[in-house]
């Protein structure tokens, strides 16, 4: 797998966990996702919504989250909802985040000791 789809593959691991743990507070339409996943990284990161509208299409194709718009009438916003499928995918993404932690870790131990000598 090359760089940048492990970049993609790790981006939409952290998009799709968030976008469940938010959904198990209650029903959220996109932006106001996006803008609570910036507020829980502390302004660190703010998913692109190139990112964020195709993972949330995807996942209510798959049956984790139902998606319905706000308004019969016109095409406001796009509310979703966690479906018991998406509560029992939760630990899946939490391992496959646990074992990317990992790995991050050990790079970070290694990049310290060889170049920083510490």
């Amino acid at each position: 797998m090359g760089k940048k789809n492990e970049q993609e593959t790790l981006a939409r691991l952290i998009i799709g966990l968030y976008i469940l743990k938010i959904l198990e507070q209650g029903p959220a339409h996109g932006n106001k996702m996006a803008m609570e996943i910036k507020r829980r990284t502390q302004g660190i990161y703010t998913p692109n919504t190139n990112a964020l509208y195709p993972l949330l299409r995807t996942m209510e194709e798959r049956g984790y989250i139902s998606g319905e718009w706000d308004s019969p009438v016109t095409r406001g916003k796009r509310v979703y909802t966690i479906k018991d499928a998406g509560v029992a995918y939760i630990p899946t993404l939490e391992l496959m985040m646990q074992e990317k932690l990992k790995q991050a870790e050990r790079w970070i131990t290694i990049l310290r000791t060889d170049l920083l000598g510490y």
